[in-house]
Formats: structure tokens, sequence, C-alpha cells
């Protein structure tokens, strides 16, 4: 189970090509055909990157997308969240109390607790530049 739908994840794999490709731009028609992802949905996600002031953009000839902030600045929580409320998923009780807590805990409050401080943790440090780093690892 994912905490996060195809939006974030068509950002991700869209940032980690335009990343790996830094400093030359990285044109919207070729990171959907390379990553192969449909290109008018991704049109709509490197909008909102840039919005965010992830990436930048440039129209015309040498324009394209490219990282405007370092990817070792970027991590996973920071893409999630402008796609997706994550931190609903993050704090909601395992079997659907409404009112499960530390203090009137559910019977997997403390085992589920342990699984999304988890996933907040795992989210919150993978930055695009250790998975980056992770790729060229396995190439080698």
């Amino acid at each position: 189970m994912l905490f996060y739908g195809k939006p974030s994840q068509y950002a991700i794999r869209a940032l980690l090509h335009i990343a790996r490709n830094s400093p030359s731009p990285s044109l919207a028609k070729n990171i959907a055909k390379e990553e192969k992802l449909p290109k008018h949905f991704l049109s709509k996600v490197l909008k909102e990157l840039v919005g965010a002031r992830i990436l930048d953009s440039r129209l015309g000839p040498g324009g394209g997308f490219w990282m405007k902030k370092n990817p070792s600045r970027v991590t996973l929580l920071q893409i999630v969240k402008i796609f997706e409320d994550i931190e609903t998923p993050l704090k909601t009780c395992a079997i659907g109390w409404t009112r499960c807590s530390d203090e009137k805990p559910c019977s997997l409050h403390n085992e589920f607790k342990c699984v999304r401080e988890g996933i907040r943790t795992y989210l919150e440090g993978t930055t695009l530049a250790s998975l980056l780093l992770a790729e060229k690892d396995k190439l080698k």
C-alpha cells in the first residue's frame, strides 16, 4: 500500500529525470517518452513543481525544465505534499477510530504508530540526491 498516488509518483520520476540531465534543460515531451508517462498529465505535474519552486522553466529554443532547488534539498515528503494530503494517512487510526490517541489507543495503535513514524522518517529523509546516488550504485 502506498501513501501517495500517481501525481506524486510521476513527479518523483520526472524530477529524477531532470536532475539526472542537469544542468541541461529537459523537455516535457522527452521526459514523458523516456519515463513512459502520459504527456498531458505530466505537463500539469511539471507546472505544479514550478509553482512549488522546485523546478524552473523557460519556453522556446534552449528552454525546458531544470532544477531550481538542489536535489539534496528536495525530500519525498516535500514532493508528495504538493499533490496530496499525506498528513491524514500518517495520523489516521489503523482500525478507523476517530478518537484514537496515545492516551486512548486502539488495539493496533502502538504497532501502527511505529509504521506511520517509519514512513514519515523515510519520506523526510529521502532526497532526490539520495535516490540518484542509489541509481548510480545499482549501475555499478
